[in-house]
């Protein structure tokens, strides 16, 4: 038999790596010379003398660590054993940990699960081998030798990070640190979720959650560039939730999809995408076009404003949820004319355009919720002076990780970019300064307690940033730490401070007005399909100087 022989049904399309630990947070007796973990790059069994690593679990004592990969990634763990004085393996427990306490938590325990991949499990450890184990999000990796009276010997620990080996081609750097800090965690959470295909959490759900896609690939385009894997996301779920069914059974991630598509083509200008699934997305339109109707008193289907999800902080109040569903059918619209005016529908793209100005007329009321106001604003839907006042009221608070971008773009058009700046600065640093280095699936600022971190050890009773938290499905532990749709800021920074803005369908026509807001200075890069964009906007005694470079396939329309 040869390789020819095998039946393969796909190429990896992952790289994988082996990364060593950088701390031990925790360790009990039976643990000798642990520190060793932290720089052992052997990667084969051996028999031989050299460095190793002895846990023992003589007379009936626990014997077990912690490790600490310094940030969060994507994968699995590597374990190489030598022979122990008993000549036998051992029964190992690992748990892999978003945070310390997830990693230091039995299952149940604060809703710690093994939901969608499997993070904890008790494992043979054979002797003289080299195993692999799970495929989960992690940074922080607890072992304990569960067999009784053995002595194990570890040769060394590896994280094994699985990701797509893409450039990092957009770029941004300002004097503010933090914000330096919040767009780098932005485009590196929405890289960890850049697997086979576009995923919400990869601690979570493998599904590709299409609505939650959205902010993930405006983080994608601005960093990234265009990528393959979000068009086979895109031929995916049309592939699996074919019409009249709504993607992921959701009739809002219908609405999401029709805008992924218009803002993915928009700044590839690849039109055969758009015209490939077209007996897909026009079908998604009409249907969408269909829940509204000509008049009061129903404009929209009302089955749809009950239950429907918009976000999780607004989940279950469908008051505040009526008016949401009002702007983004407004917003769906305007993609739905930009998709049909480039295949020549304009029958369809007219008819869009009237049930825009129907959805106007929006009696909803926002109950002060930010998603709702800025989704509002973005629509036309609420004045900016209304809008300044809402979204500015206590800054940061009452922002959301999915909103994230909707919110900001609505605060620097209403309020102007500092204040968008400030808002994004204490929600985001919240994250951050409580040891974060990838962002959450949800987040509130109520959360923050003096010495709540993620990456520390908690004394019994103690508060639990991680565990202490959470709602609806993502209670206490479950909640993911590493979630694709919060990497909003990352776009947020490129085009309302950088001011880059795409005009027409692949990158063809630009506007570039950065706005520093506070700020004394701001640089930065921004891929197109024919080249790197590059912006420097420093402050000066006479105003402000900009430097742009652009690729000459480029016409700039707007230039500050």
């Amino acid at each position: 038999m040869s390789i020819a022989d095998l039946k393969t049904i796909g190429t990896e399309q992952l790289r994988r790596d082996y990364i060593l630990p950088k701390k031990v947070l925790w360790v009990t007796e039976g643990i000798s010379n642990v520190e060793t973990l932290l720089t052992s790059e052997e990667d084969q069994a051996r028999q031989g003398e050299g460095a190793i690593v002895l846990a023992s679990t003589r007379g009936g004592k626990k014997a077990a660590f912690l490790l600490d990969f310094g940030s969060e990634f994507s994968g699995g763990v590597r374990i190489v054993t030598r022979v122990g004085t008993d000549k036998q393996g051992a029964m190992v427990h690992l748990r892999f940990g978003e945070s310390v306490a997830e990693a230091m938590t039995p299952l149940t325990v604060k809703n710690a699960v093994n939901h969608h991949s499997t993070r904890d499990m008790v494992v043979p450890i054979p002797l003289l081998s080299t195993t692999e184990w799970s495929q989960t999000g992690f940074r922080f990796l607890y072992v304990e030798v569960e067999t009784p009276e053995v002595n194990l010997e570890f040769i060394s620990i590896h994280g094994i990070f699985t990701y797509r080996d893409i450039p990092y081609l957009g770029s941004f750097e300002c004097n503010d640190k933090k914000i330096n800090d919040i767009y780098n965690t932005s485009a590196y959470t929405v890289h960890l979720n850049m697997q086979n295909y576009i995923w919400d959490g990869i601690k979570r759900d493998r599904l590709v959650w299409i609505g939650d896609m959205h902010p993930e690939m405006l983080a994608i385009r601005t960093v990234f560039g265009y990528q393959p894997v979000l068009d086979d996301s895109l031929r995916y779920v049309a592939e699996t939730d074919p019409m009249p069914k709504y993607p992921n059974n959701m009739t809002t991630y219908g609405m999401w999809y029709l805008m992924i598509l218009r803002d993915w083509y928009f700044h590839n200008g690849k039109i055969e995408l758009v015209e490939e699934l077209k007996g897909y997305w026009l079908q998604l339109l009409q249907q969408l076009l269909d829940l509204v109707h000509n008049e009061y008193p129903i404009l929209v289907e009302d089955e749809l404003m009950r239950g429907f999800f918009f976000d999780w902080p607004t989940q279950g109040m469908n008051e505040a949820s009526g008016a949401a569903i009002y702007a983004l059918l407004s917003e769906t619209f305007k993609a739905g004319i930009t998709l049909c005016e480039g295949v020549g529908e304009v029958t369809v793209a007219e008819e869009c355009k009237r049930k825009i100005e129907l959805l106007r007329d929006n009696r909803n009321h926002h109950f002060n919720m930010k998603q709702v106001i800025a989704m509002m604003n973005l629509a036309g839907h609420i004045t900016d002076e209304e809008t300044a006042t809402l979204l500015t009221k206590d800054g940061g608070r009452g922002m959301s990780t999915f909103q994230s971008y909707y919110i900001l773009k609505a605060a620097a058009k209403s309020a102007g970019v500092t204040s968008a700046l400030n808002m994004m600065s204490e929600y985001y640093g919240g994250m951050l300064e409580v040891g974060a280095t990838t962002f959450w699936e949800d987040f509130d600022l109520d959360w923050l307690k003096d010495g709540a971190r993620i990456d520390t050890l908690l004394e019994d009773g103690e508060y639990d940033i991680h565990g202490d938290n959470g709602r609806f499905c993502y209670i206490g532990l479950r909640h993911s730490l590493c979630h694709g749709w919060s990497a909003g800021p990352a776009a947020f920074l490129a085009e309302d401070v950088l001011g880059i803005h795409i005009l027409s369908p692949g990158c063809k026509e630009i506007s570039i007005t950065p706005n520093l807001g506070d700020l004394e200075w701001a640089k930065g890069t921004y891929p197109t399909p024919f080249g790197i964009i590059s912006v420097e906007v420093k402050r000066v005694q006479e105003g402000v100087d900009v430097k742009v470079n652009v690729p000459k396939e480029i016409t700039v329309v707007n230039r500050l």
